[in-house]
This record gives C-alpha cells, structure tokens and sequence, in this order.
C-alpha cells in the first residue's frame, strides 16, 4: 500500500518540476528575445573586453601579472554593468510597464519571474569572462587553482544578481538607476582591489573590504592564479587551499541569500512612479 500511495505523489512532483521548468525556460527565452534587440548593450558587452584590454595594454608590468590585473577588471565590471546595472533597469522597466504584475497574475512564481531576466545576461557575464580568462592565457598567466576561478564567476553571478533584485525593489524609475546603483558600484570599485591596492588602505578597511560583494570575486580571482590568500601568502596543502578558499567564498554565499531573500520581501510588484 505504501508503494501505490507514494506514485501518484511522485509523479505529481514531477509534473510539476516539469511545468516550473517550461515556465522558466519560457520567461528566459522572452528575457533573450528583448535583450536581442538592444544593440546597444549587446555591443557594449561583447566591446568592452577589448576596450579595457587595451586601456591596459600598455600597463608596464610582465605579461603575466597583467593577465591576471586583466581578468580582475574584466570580471568585475562584467559583474557591475553587465549583470546588476542591466538587471536593475530591466526589471525596474518591466515593472512600471506593468509586465512583471501581469506574469505574477499568471502560474510563474515570484522567484522565476524575478531571476528570468538575468538568464542572457549570464551569458553575455560568460562570454566577457572566457575572452578574459582566454586573454591572461595568451599573456603566459599560470593558473595555479582553476577550480577558484569557477567559484568566483558562480558566487559573482549570483551574488550581483540577487543584489540587483534588491536594488531593483528599492528603485523608482529607469532614470532613477544611476543614482540607485552608484553606491555599491563606486564602493566596488574603490573597496574591491583591482583599481586601488587593498595594501594601500588602513587594515580596518582591509578587513571590511574583504567582506562586500566585490572583493572575494577578485580574491578568488587572484588565488586561482597565484595560489596566494587573503593574508598575502602562498597557500599550501589540500587543507589549507580548501579552507582559504571557504572563506572567500562565504561571504558571496551570504550575500546571495540574504540580497535574494530581502528583494523576495520587498520587491513592490505596482509602478512607483
């Protein structure tokens, strides 16, 4: 009896893992229909690897440190522009259109609904990512940890996506985006270390830098291709390689959820205008 009574159930479960799929498969393939269109961010995002690559071109360092100072900085405004500034206005837009109300009406959920549009712009993150990363190759960067330069596009994706959730419910107009987004974005760039040396900074800063959102996805950036720590030193050992790189993976753990279950809350489905 246990046997009959569990199938009905599981294959209700299914089912509607299935219908959530299409749904979101659905809502994704909208979301690329539209960004598509606009010339503009598809060009900005497919051109600007090559404008910021030759902006640092002429850097005098060796080769190889410029790969890495070159991933870091591709990444991270990928991360900032790409993804969270694109997010933002996408959802803000499709709000005050009415869009987003209109599909919550229907059978997607909040959280598909929310997620759909970042679906092109991961791709669009990976694409600039893999032209970096294939960039520092060609420079003669070693690759030390491979595996931490995975975590750090995984974490930076998700992180900046749900922080644009976040800003998204908080932000009234398209217009009003600039200036919604520019605190994090200015503090990324001056708190994260691929524009200003952390060793620069007081270490008080030093240690609240190494907790925002930015800075693990360079720290991990830099670890997967010297092996060196937050502390400044090579790391060594299984154990040690795994723990430092924990411990600049959580606090993108702990962004992601706590960015992702704050927009949830707050996100205001209505126009604000």
């Amino acid at each position: 009896m246990t046997t009959l009574d569990t199938q009905p159930t599981t294959r209700l479960e299914t089912a509607a893992a299935g219908s959530g799929l299409r749904r979101f498969t659905a809502l994704a393939r909208g979301e690329t229909t539209i960004l598509l269109r606009n010339r503009t961010a598809i060009f900005t995002a497919v051109a600007m690897p090559f404008v910021v690559g030759l902006a640092f071109f002429g850097m005098s360092q060796d080769r190889a440190g410029l790969g890495v100072v070159l991933t870091m900085v591709l990444v991270g405004t990928a991360l900032m522009f790409v993804i969270y500034y694109t997010m933002v206005t996408s959802l803000v837009g499709r709000r005050e259109q009415l869009v987003l109300k209109r599909l919550l009406a229907g059978e997607p959920t909040a959280l598909e609904i929310l997620i759909a549009p970042a679906v092109p712009l991961w791709a669009l993150f990976a694409v600039q990512s893999l032209i970096a990363i294939g960039g520092a190759m060609l420079l003669g960067s070693p690759m030390a940890h491979p595996w931490a330069l995975v975590l750090a596009l995984l974490g930076g994706a998700a992180a900046w996506t749900a922080l644009a959730i976040v800003s998204a419910a908080y932000t009234r107009t398209v217009e009003s985006a600039q200036i919604s987004t520019l605190p994090l974005i200015l503090t990324s760039l001056l708190l994260s270390g691929f524009s200003v040396p952390l060793e620069w900074l007081p270490e008080p800063v030093q240690r609240v830098a190494h907790v925002l959102p930015m800075t693990p996805v360079v720290d991990l950036i830099k670890f997967a291709y010297t092996g060196v720590g937050v502390d400044g030193r090579v790391l060594t050992g299984p154990a040690e390689v795994l723990a430092g790189a924990g411990g600049m993976l959580l606090p993108l753990v702990v962004w992601t959820t706590g960015a992702l279950v704050l927009g949830l809350r707050r996100f205001r489905w209505d126009p604000r205008s």
